[in-house]
C-alpha cells in the first residue's frame, strides 16, 4: 500500500472516530436531558391531575374521574395514569401499550429511556383522599432522540466528507514531492542515475532530495569518468594517430569479434590496400604532408565503404586493411570496384610527380568466415595478383566455398531447413561458473545438428549458412520450443538458462512475437531465461534491440549482451541497454595474461560496470591460472573448456 494511501486512511480514520464520538457524546447528552423531560412531564402531569381531582366530591364518582383522566391520556403522552383512594382502591386506570414506531429497535437498545413515573397526593385541606400515578411514554422522546441524531449525523458526514476532500487535496500537495523521490529511487534500482528537479518545501524531504541527487551525480560522474577512461584507453591502444582508423591490434579484434558471430555473420570480403613508393613521397614531402596524404586516403576509403557493416584499419605504414561482412558476392566486386575508383579518384588530384599508386587485393569468403591466418594470406595473394597487373588496379578471389564434407551452399539450406522441420537438432549445455564463490552461475544453450545419423554438425559450421539463408528466425523459435519442452519434462538443467538470439530474429516481427507468445503466461520458465544477443548482432538493429530487452523483462526474464567489448560504440550500449551481464569477447582472455593495455581496458569496464549491477563474464577460460587472474580483476564468472566442454541435455 502506498504511503498516500497509509496516510489517507489513517487520517481519515481517525477523523471517522472524532465524528463518532462527537456524535455519541451528543446523542448521550440528548437523551440524559430527554430523560430529565420525561420526569418533569410526569410530575407535572400527576401534580395537576391531583389539583384538579381535589375538588371532585365525593372523591368515589368513578365516572368524572375517568372524564377527568382521559382528558390527559387520550393526548397519548403517558404510558399509564393511575387514581387509587386513601383505602388502596384502584378508582382509574388507564394504560398504553408500548409502541415502536418509527424508531429501530437497535437504538433504542443502544440509547435506552427508562419510562419515569411520578406521583401525587389528592388531598381536601388537611384531608388526604388518594393518590394519583402517572408514568411517562417514552415513544415521543425516542422519535425526537432519534430525528436530532439523524439530522446530527447528516451534518457530521457532510463535514466528513468535505474534511476527506480537503485531506487529499493537502496529502497530494504535501506528498508530490515523494512521487518525484519514488520514481527517482525506482530509476536508480534500474541504473538509471537520473536528479529530481523538484525542491520539497519541507525540511525533511528537501534534505533526502539532496542527498539522492548528491548520490545519483556522484555515480553518474564516476561512470562517466569510467567510460571516457576507458575510450581513451581503446582509442590509444587499437586505433591508429595519424589516420583515426583501428590499428593492426584493432582490426584483428574486430575481426575476431565478427567472426565469432556466427549467429549474424555468414560472408563478406577482405580488402589490402597498399600504396606504392609512399617512402620515396614521405622524404620528398615531409611527415606531415605524408601524414596528411594517409589521412585522405583513410577518409577516401571509408567514404567507399559508406552503408556497409565494415571496418577500416591502417595496419602499418602504407598498408591499409578494409573488411565488410554479410554482402554477396556481386556486392563484394562492387564494394571492391568502388574503393578502387575513389582512391583513383583522390589520389589524381596529387601532383602527378608525385608518383602515388595503389593496388587493392580482396578475397570473398561465404559459409562463415575462415582463420582470420588463412583469410589474411588468401588477401595477400590477391594483392600480389593486383600488383602484377599494374598500378591502381584491384583482384578479387574467392575463398573456398566448400565444407570438409564438400557440402555447397543450396545444401546446406536443405540440410538447416530439413533439421528445423523435422526437429533433428540436439541441445547442448555448457556451465558458467561464478566468481570468487566458484559456484554454478547458469548454462548456455548451445544448438547441433543431427546430420543422418552421424556425429552431430557442430554450430561454427552451420550458423553461418543459416544466417545467410534466413533460416536463424525459424531456428531460434524451434530452439526455444525445445528447451521450454525440456524444463516441461524436468530435463537435468542449472536455474538460469541462457539462450542466444539472432538479429535476424529480432528484425522479424512475427519471430519475435512467436518468442515472446512462447513465453506469454509462462513466468515460471521466463525467470529461468537469459537471452543473449552478439554485441554486432545489437548493433544492426538498436531500436529492436532495446524494444525486445524490455519486452522479455517484462515477461520475467533477463536479457544479456555477447561478444561484447569490439565495437566503438560499445560503452554506449552499455547504458542503453542496461543487460543483465556482458560476456567478453574471447579473445579478451588471451590478451589479459599477455598485454598490459588490454587489462586496462577491462578493469575500466568492469569498474563502469560495476555500479550499473551488470555482471562481466570472461569466456574461452581453459586454464586455472586464467580463473585466478580473473577473480583479481573483478570478474562476476567465467566459460570455457574449464568448466568442462559442452554436454548433450538429457
Amino acid at each position: 500500500m502506498t504511503l498516500f494511501r497509509q496516510l489517507f486512511l489513517g487520517a481519515s480514520l481517525l477523523f471517522l472516530l472524532v465524528l463518532a464520538g462527537v456524535e455519541a457524546i451528543y446523542l448521550s447528552n440528548a437523551r440524559v436531558y430527554l430523560q430529565q423531560q420525561l420526569e418533569s412531564h410526569s410530575q407535572d402531569a400527576a401534580t395537576s391531575l391531583a389539583l384538579w381531582l381535589a375538588t371532585v366530591e365525593p372523591l368515589e364518582d368513578r365516572a368524572l374521574i375517568e372524564t377527568a383522566v382521559n382528558t390527559s391520556f387520550d393526548r397519548g403522552y403517558f404510558a399509564s395514569i393511575q387514581v387509587v383512594s386513601v383505602k388502596g382502591e384502584t378508582l382509574v386506570h388507564k394504560q398504553l401499550a408500548p409502541a415502536q414506531g418509527d424508531v429501530p429497535a437497535w437504538f433504542t437498545k443502544l440509547f435506552p429511556l427508562n419510562p419515569p413515573s411520578a406521583e401525587s397526593l389528592i388531598s381536601s385541606g388537611w384531608r388526604q383522599l388518594g393518590r394519583v400515578l402517572v408514568t411517562s411514554h417514552p415513544n415521543f422522546a425516542y422519535l425526537q432522540l432519534w430525528h436530532t441524531g439523524v439530522q446530527t449525523l447528516a451534518l457530521l458526514m457532510l463535514v466528513y466528507a468535505l474534511s476527506l476532500v480537503a485531506l487529499r487535496a493537502f496529502l497530494t500537495n504535501i506528498l508530490r514531492p515523494l512521487t518525484e523521490i519514488e520514481a527517482a529511487a525506482v530509476a536508480i534500482g534500474e541504473r538509471d542515475f537520473r536528479t529530481i528537479a523538484l525542491a520539497p518545501k519541507a525540511r525533511e524531504l528537501g534534505r533526502v532530495v539532496a542527498a539522492m541527487n548528491s548520490l545519483s551525480g556522484k555515480i553518474r560522474r564516476f561512470i562517466e569518468d569510467e567510460s571516457s577512461r576507458s575510450e581513451k584507453l581503446q582509442r590509444d591502444a587499437y586505433r591508429d594517430p595519424v589516420t583515426g582508423l583501428y590499428n593492426r591490434r584493432g582490426l584483428e579484434n574486430q575481426l575476431q569479434g565478427l567472426f565469432h558471430a556466427e549467429h549474424d555473420v555468414f560472408s563478406g570480403v577482405f580488402i589490402l590496400l597498399e600504396l606504392g613508393r609512399f617512402k620515396d613521397y614521405n622524404m620528398r614531402r615531409g611527415y606531415q604532408r605524408a601524414d596528411e596524404l594517409l589521412a585522405q586516403v583513410a577518409q577516401t576509403i571509408s567514404d567507399a565503404s559508406a552503408g556497409n557493416q565494415a571496418v577500416c584499419s591502417r595496419f602499418g605504414g602504407a598498408g591499409f586493411a578494409l573488411a565488410a561482412v554479410n554482402l554477396d558476392s556481386s556486392a563484394a566486386v562492387k564494394l571492391a570496384a568502388t574503393v578502387n575508383s575513389a582512391l583513383d579518384s583522390a589520389l589524381a588530384e596529387q601532383s602527378p610527380a608525385d608518383g602515388i599508386k595503389f593496388h587493392c587485393g580482396a578475397v570473398y569468403f561465404d559459409a562463415g568466415a575462415p582463420p582470420l591466418s588463412e583469410l589474411w594470406a588468401a588477401a595477400d595473394t590477391a594483392l600480389t595478383r593486383a600488383q602484377e597487373k599494374g598500378a591502381n588496379t584491384f583482384e578479387l578471389v574467392a575463398f573456398a566455398e566448400l565444407d570438409h564434407k564438400g557440402r555447397g551452399s543450396s545444401a546446406w539450406r536443405e540440410l538447416i531447413g530439413a533439421a528445423i522441420d523435422s526437429g533433428k537438432l540436439a541441445l547442448y549445455a555448457q556451465t558458467v561458473m561464478s566468481l570468487p564463490q566458484r559456484s554454478l552461475l547458469q548454462s548456455e544453450v548451445m544448438t547441433r545438428i543431427l546430420d543422418d545419423g552421424s556425429s552431430p554438425v557442430a554450430a561454427a559450421q552451420f550458423l553461418p549458412m543459416a544466417a545467410r539463408h534466413g533460416l536463424m528466425p525459424r531456428l531460434d523459435c524451434r530452439v526455444l520450443d525445445m528447451l521450454i519442452a525440456r524444463i516441461d519434462t524436468g530435463a537435468a538443467l542449472s536455474p538460469v538458462i541462457a539462450i542466444n538470439i539472432s538479429a535476424q530474429t529480432v528484425a522479424d516481427a512475427a519471430s519475435r512475437g512467436r518468442l515472446i507468445d512462447s513465453l506469454r503466461g509462462r513466468r515460471d520458465v521466463a525467470a529461468r531465461l537469459v537471452f543473449e544477443m552478439t554485441e554486432f548482432g545489437a548493433v544492426q538493429v538498436p531500436e529492436l534491440t532495446l524494444s525486445f530487452a524490455a519486452e522479455v523483462r517484462r515477461l520475467g526474464a533477463q536479457f544479456a549482451i555477447d561478444h561484447f567489448g569490439l565495437h566503438h560504440d560499445s560503452l554506449r550500449q552499455l547504458h542503453s541497454l542496461l543487460p543483465h551481464y556482458i560476456k567478453l569477447a574471447p579473445l579478451y582472455t588471451k590478451e589479459l595474461s599477455e598485454n598490459q593495455d588490454s587489462r586496462f581496458i577491462v578493469s575500466s569496464l568492469i569498474s563502469i560496470a560495476l555500479p550499473l549491477e551488470i555482471g562481466v563474464i570472461a569466456q574461452a577460460v581453459e586454464s586455472e591460472s586464467t580463473i585466478q587472474m580473473l577473480q583479481e580483476m573483478g570478474f562476476a564468472g567465467y566459460q570455457g573448456y574449464a568448466n568442462g566442454r559442452p554436454a548433450p541435455i538429457a
